[in-house]
């Protein structure tokens, strides 16, 4: 039975990369053919291999391996502050009834707030450095920790509960092992949501307040008309947010559901 499981995602994984391979190529395709119809001029729309060229020069350079080191080791200290924070408010708020149901509405016109906008406050509040790119992060992602932990521990069916405390489960037992398992599933989706708010915060602030990052390289190359740079740089960053999505985050989901017999695969 474990085999035939082992099989099934092993051929699971191999048609999504195929059908990823696909897609890519099409994109690649219609983009050649848009570039030799010359709907847009070269310095709009550069090709496919003009954008390959600039990619291999960034890369040979150092500058993008560089940056993308420095944005994602902000990105992961700022993120976990998010969780840290976010997580021990959401508790907060399920302890605490009605300032929970008054914070999460407050939380919930916050986390429509865009990202962006939290770069000029910053800026006046923190100034041009790094804790001011980390502010904008975190107050990106936070709200969305927030309300998951919320949502997911208030919207356990009290069934659950019940059924425990009938058979002897209590405090730190009852949490462990009722609380955590029910919630999990929703809090998944909150921390890849905040993921995704967390990931476009970080680009968003390094364009406006940092000379070094992914940010800075995508601004140079909108400042100095180098489309193949914009593009190299808006390719990267969607690769990246790709694979932390499915490689690292779907995985983590993957096994805390397994741990907790939340598997739906037989």
């Amino acid at each position: 039975m474990t085999g035939n499981v082992h099989l099934k995602r092993s051929r699971g994984n191999i048609d999504d990369a195929a059908n990823a391979a696909l897609l890519v190529s099409v994109f690649i395709g219609v983009w050649q053919i848009v570039f030799m119809l010359g709907i847009w001029p070269q310095i709009s729309l550069p090709s496919p291999a003009m954008v390959a060229q600039t990619f291999a020069k960034i890369t040979l350079n150092g500058s993008l391996p560089q940056s993308v080191g420095i944005t994602l080791a902000r990105l992961l200290g700022a993120f976990g502050v998010s969780i840290t924070l976010g997580t021990l408010i959401g508790f907060t708020m399920i302890k605490f009834k009605g300032f929970g149901k008054t914070l999460n509405s407050f939380s919930a016109g916050l986390l429509s707030f865009p990202s962006i906008a939290w770069v000029p406050f910053s800026i006046l509040l923190i100034g041009f450095d790094e804790f001011g790119i980390m502010f904008v992060v975190v107050m990106s992602s936070i709200f969305s920790i927030m309300i998951s932990t919320y949502s997911s521990i208030r919207n356990i069916p009290t069934i659950y509960i019940d059924a425990a405390k009938n058979m002897g489960a209590q405090g730190v037992s009852l949490f462990r092992h009722v609380t955590i398992p029910a919630a999990t599933p929703s809090l998944i989706i909150g921390l890849r949501q905040a993921w995704s708010f967390a990931w476009h915060a970080i680009i968003g602030a390094e364009i406006l307040m940092s000379i070094v990052g992914l940010g800075h390289i995508l601004s140079v190359g909108r400042e100095f008309l180098d489309m193949s740079q914009v593009i190299a740089s808006m390719i990267t960053i969607f690769a990246i947010g790709l694979l932390v999505d499915r490689f690292v985050l779907q995985k983590l989901e993957d096994k805390i559901r397994k741990k907790w017999g939340l598997d739906n695969h037989r």
